[in-house]
């Protein structure tokens, strides 16, 4: 939270805790007194009142720090992802840091462990980016790695680093100009201890004003690696780039550095509800597999549609107007409760198509649909799927 988020908190516990208490008729004396010059009555407050006083600022101070984990706090970023408030709730407390020997400290505040997925949310701190502006053009020889005519970096490129932003709007196309960057962090996939790749799908980090970092990372397991207990592995890399501008030609060059590696043990949770349904319209049948779990509903529909359809969504063209089915509700007793869920739609042969979908949790399963949505981007409530529980 921002100081005035913590402050908007506190104050509305306060009134919340202290909203049966009458109105003080010898506080507004005083405060009259006091605006008039006047000796105010004094009014003795019994130890009692103080204790009870003192013990409400406890209770609202402990609350505040009961809910400021670090999954919370990234769920409070404007770029943060909802979901990230009940993985808070869950979550271990792993308090793990590590400082390497080019003095970069890496803190896992906290991780949580659910089906086939493993979320962390982490700490960086120390000189982990570096940024030099030159004039002209590199002295060594570079082999490129990319090279690009017709390209200038200040009107294609961006940077969340204040001092990189700067320099790359220097690379305008005017003459020679060439930035040396070094960047540490770590890298967007995590793995376990004996190397297998965990792919990441979701996860962001954020710059705070100190020049620190805090982020997270949701990254999904093979299921022939999943187990009770798993020791997972988040690696920091190290890389030195060059960025040219030679009029209007860009070049970059990278070159990788050592990696490091820090080690954090979790049990599964195995608390999941598996929901199914099948359902079909005018020109498509489908079927529903979702995961419930303590942070989410998600899962697949797989839809078998005309080849048109398919066409569409491989072109990304639509010259007939066809009215296809392009995302999916959540409702529940024909209300809806989440709007459009679609992660991601993928082609599976020449007639079918498989919608990724992702929703908040929800402890009410029960009268559960999911209804697609069509180019007007209104659910069509006449088409949607009962889901069910295995």
């Amino acid at each position: 939270m921002t100081l005035h988020e913590e402050q908007e908190t506190v104050q509305s516990a306060m009134k919340a805790t202290l909203s049966g208490l009458q109105e003080d008729p010898w506080l507004t004396q005083r405060v009259l007194a006091n605006a008039k010059g006047e000796e105010p009555v004094v009014k003795r407050v019994s130890a009692t009142v103080i204790i009870a006083i003192a013990l409400i600022v406890v209770a609202v101070t402990g609350a505040l720090a009961a809910g400021l984990g670090l999954f919370d706090q990234l769920s409070h970023d404007p770029r943060g992802d909802s979901r990230l408030s009940a993985v808070d709730q869950f979550a271990e407390p792993i308090g793990r840091e590590w400082t390497t020997e080019d003095g970069i400290t890496i803190r896992i505040e906290q991780a949580y462990f659910e089906g086939n997925r493993v979320f962390i949310a982490y700490r960086m701190s120390g000189s982990w980016n570096a940024t030099e502006l030159h004039e002209g053009a590199p002295e060594e020889t570079i082999s490129w790695s990319w090279e690009e005519p017709d390209m200038i970096a200040a009107q294609t490129m961006i940077s969340d680093i204040p001092e990189r932003q700067q320099a790359i709007l220097q690379l305008d196309g005017s003459g020679q100009r060439w930035i040396a960057t070094t960047d540490i962090g770590l890298h967007d996939d995590l793995s376990l201890a004996d190397g297998t790749y965990l792919d990441i799908i979701g996860g962001d980090d954020i710059i705070q004003a100190d020049g620190s970092v805090i982020g997270w990372k949701e990254c999904e397991i093979p299921e022939d690696c999943l187990s009770d207990t798993l020791t997972f592995q988040a690696r920091l890399y190290r890389n030195r780039s060059i960025m040219y501008q030679d009029g209007t030609t860009y070049r970059q060059a990278t070159e990788r550095g050592e990696t490091t590696s820090f080690e954090f043990t979790l049990r599964q949770n195995h608390d999941l509800t598996h929901l199914r349904g099948s359902g079909k319209g005018h020109e498509y049948t489908a079927s529903v597999e979702l995961t419930a779990g303590r942070i989410d509903l998600r899962g697949k529909i797989t839809v078998t549609c005309p080849a048109s359809w398919i066409q569409v969504w491989g072109t990304w063209e639509n010259p007939e107007n066809l009215d296809i089915i392009g995302g999916w509700a959540l409702c529940r007793d024909g209300a809806v409760i989440e709007e459009d869920g679609v992660q991601g739609i993928a082609m599976a042969g020449e007639n079918q198509l498989v919608f990724e979908v992702l929703f908040d949790t929800t402890d009410d399963l029960n009268n559960l649909t999911l209804v697609p949505i069509y180019e007007d981007q209104q659910p069509r409530m006449d088409e949607a799927i009962p889901l069910s529980k295995e």
